[in-house]
């Protein structure tokens, strides 16, 4: 993955290892060789410019740029240096004093040139082409294709094969300059008799003897390190390191993973403070195990600016933004969708969410590798009293991610009106809603059946009841009679007699003559006959100090306009009442099963009277933040629910969803990256965002599983009374005057 941005220092195998001052050793010393050797077979002391000398400039522009130039890897304008370097020697070259074997010499010699010339073309695409531009897969492989073309004993070596078999006749003389240029250039004995002279050099300075585990591969900026295991001390996963890095750096290296490269071992880790106490007298590269067993908690500590129980997880890789990070995973313990991490910014930390991952594969040189790169959505940084905050910004290339390994807790103060609805998995981090905010702006609670989305509903409802909340709650299902039944609910509805009556004049509108005037005129006559009755029973619920609980069933209606036409008039009621006592109470209306009390009437073959109706009830979704009446919409399928309605909810907790209609409104809602996580939300997990929720990003929350709720919600099917059993009362107001 990393070899695509080749801006970063990398350690050839061969002569890689060498620090620079033994560089310049190397150089001069090939240099004083093969220019001795020059003496001696042309008795001449200063090199002339014919083709004699020309193995010997080769040789000292491939030393330049393998030792010198370009040691640790070979960016396009070295390649280019090279290129153009071969190809003016070959150009100046004067071939008309050629006289052994000129018919191969002058063709080679229009060969290499031209191969020069290619790998110029190439090297110089490479380094026109911008880094990260549109065409940078194109630039990745220019690059690869110049560090390839332009590989010293290929260029230097092909112009040094002309040198001496077309100027030198004595087949002796040929056979030593063959062998000394072809032996320096692949075997590099100077290169390695100096690596000796360097371990032996270091071993005897060395004061403070620490077991050597290996030596600096690659560092990526700023504080990636890849180190080559020698395989003397094991690489310790709960162990700090120490590293001498170029410039005379010497840091500790915290470990994050080990992978194979080749027939090496190659460890990751992160360069974090000085540590220029722990050893004295060491090279540039070595890689030693720190004594300290007790250093990489006190580090880490360090790191993330506190004492928790920490552990990094990976760290920040390309592709990121300010709303999430990709970081890759150095390990999979305790990494999972919902996973809270976070990032040790200079500001302070900035939390984010693991919402998806996905394999890649990295290659640093050799061997491909399998990770995980995984993408985290911001959270932000923990408000006391707002909850997560957006953090404008960030982390830079190859910041550490870590996780905390205990819980994470953070102080969360609850202000007037707030109350807790779940907390963030993997922390302690309560999330809080505000219920004002939740009543005026509307909210809708969603998800499939067995999600949790009744058990979410009901705790709301018990909330609102205790901050003295007038709650009426439309229940088709019957449940919320029975599981909110401590809370003493006021029964509101129809009698059975009404029930079965406005079921029979709604058929016979139904069923009657074209028109149906005389059905209709009777049905009227039997509203505006039970509205009178609707109006006192609102009006004495809104207006009663006791109760806070209304709940209006009708589960007998089989007649779908039956059900939109009564609670239409129940709640058209409240409205009513809310206009003359203008936010007196703050009243939430709760719509179960909300796709059978506002369903989506566009297109979908209803009538003219339901749709009005269902017009009706959009009016209190519209017009009732003015007047302090809210809605709560429970349902299971937005595409079935009306998006007049829906679309006023500025708050909205949505369980596991599966159908796309649903996935594709909601991706208005919270953005592509939290609505690819709903489908796989597991049981009492939920995506909350909106304006009563104390986060200015979506979050995935998790609420904790009570046993007593799921006892209370299997008792309803042996224990559930008859639907209607209870209902508005007679208009006596008796109690015994209800139809048994």
């Amino acid at each position: 993955m990393h070899d695509a941005y080749p801006g970063r220092m990398a350690v050839s195998s061969t002569s890689g290892f060498l620090r620079q001052k033994w560089r310049f050793a190397a150089f001069a010393i090939n240099s004083a060789i093969f220019y001795g050797v020059y003496v001696w077979v042309t008795g001449q002391w200063r090199p002339s410019g014919g083709g004699e000398s020309l193995w010997l400039l080769s040789a000292l522009g491939f030393w330049g740029v393998s030792l010198i130039s370009a040691p640790w890897y070979r960016p396009p304008r070295d390649a280019l240096s090279a290129a153009v370097a071969v190809l003016v020697l070959l150009f100046t070259l004067d071939l008309s004093t050629v006289t052994n074997l000129r018919h191969v010499v002058v063709p080679a010699v229009s060969i290499v040139m031209a191969y020069a010339a290619l790998s110029a073309a190439v090297a110089g695409l490479a380094a026109a082409l911008e880094r990260g531009g549109r065409g940078e897969h194109w630039r990745a492989l220019f690059f690869s294709l110049a560090n390839l073309l332009a590989r010293g004993e290929l260029l230097f070596g092909a112009v040094a094969f002309t040198s001496i078999f077309g100027f030198y006749q004595d087949t002796s003389d040929v056979a030593l300059l063959l062998a000394l240029w072809f032996g320096f250039a692949l075997l590099k004995p100077v290169e390695v008799l100096l690596q000796i002279v360097m371990r032996l050099t270091s071993f005897l300075r060395r004061k403070s003897v620490l077991p050597l585990v290996g030596l600096v591969q690659r560092v990526d900026h700023p504080n990636i390190v890849r180190v080559t295991l020698t395989g003397q001390t094991p690489w310790a996963e709960d162990r700090a390191h120490v590293a001498t890095l170029p410039g005379g750096r010497v840091t500790y290296v915290l470990p994050l993973s080990t992978q194979v490269q080749e027939n090496e071992l190659v460890a990751t880790g992160i360069c974090f403070g000085d540590a220029s106490l722990e050893i004295d007298q060491t090279e540039t590269g070595e890689v030693y195990e720190c004594t300290d067993k007790d250093a990489l908690p006190r580090l880490i500590g360090e790191l993330v600016g506190g004492e928790e129980a920490v552990e990094m997880v990976g760290f920040v890789v390309e592709g990121s933004s300010i709303s999430s990070i990709r970081f890759e995973a150095a390990g999979e313990d305790g990494l999972e969708e919902g996973t809270v991490v976070f990032c040790n910014l200079p500001t302070g930390r900035v939390f984010y969410q693991i919402l998806d991952a996905q394999t890649a594969e990295e290659s640093f040189r050799q061997n491909p590798r399998g990770t995980h790169i995984v993408h985290a959505a911001q959270l932000g940084t923990v408000d006391p009293l707002a909850g997560f905050r957006k953090f404008p910004w960030l982390p830079s290339m190859n910041t550490p991610v870590f996780r905390l390994t205990g819980a994470l807790n953070a102080s969360v103060q609850l202000a007037s009106g707030e109350f807790v609805i779940g907390t963030i998995p993997s922390t302690d981090i309560a999330l809080k809603a505000h219920l004002p905010d939740l009543v005026e702006y509307h909210c809708a609670i969603l998800g499939v059946t067995g999600t949790g989305k009744t058990e979410l509903a009901l705790d709301v409802i018990r909330e609102a009841v205790a901050q003295k909340t007038k709650v009426f709650c439309v229940d088709l299902t019957g449940e919320y009679r029975q599981r909110l039944g401590d809370l003493a609910p006021k029964a509101m509805g129809l009698t059975r007699t009404e029930t079965a009556s406005l079921d029979a004049l709604l058929f016979d509108v139904e069923t009657g003559n074209y028109g149906a005037k005389d059905e209709k005129k009777a049905l009227k006559t039997f509203i505006d006959t039970v509205k009178t009755r609707v109006t006192t029973h609102v009006a004495d619920f809104l207006e009663s100090d006791t109760e806070w609980l209304g709940l209006f069933e009708l589960a007998e209606v089989t007649n779908t306009r039956a059900t939109l036409r009564t609670t239409e008039l129940f709640l058209s009621e409240i409205m009513s009442w809310a206009r003359v006592h203008r936010k007196q109470r703050r009243i939430m209306i709760v719509l179960e099963e909300a796709h059978t009390i506002i369903p989506e009437t566009a297109g979908s073959g209803f009538d003219y009277d339901t749709q009005w109706v269902v017009g009706r009830i959009g009016q209190i979704a519209l017009q009732g933040r003015k007047y302090g009446v809210g809605l709560l919409v429970v349902s299971q399928r937005t595409a079935l629910v009306s998006k007049t309605i829906l679309s006023q909810c500025n708050t909205y907790f949505t369980h596991s969803l599966i159908d796309q209609t649903s996935l594709g409104y909601l991706g208005n809602v919270y953005g592509q990256d939290h609505v690819k996580v709903i489908p796989n939300l597991r049981f009492l997990e939920f995506i909350a965002y909106g304006k009563a929720v104390r986060s200015e990003r979506p979050l995935l929350v998790r609420r904790p599983f009570d046993e007593s709720k799921l006892s209370a919600s299997q008792a309803l099917n042996a224990t559930a009374a008859p639907a209607g059993a209870e209902s508005l009362p007679e208009k006596n107001g008796s109690a015994e005057a209800h139809d048994s």
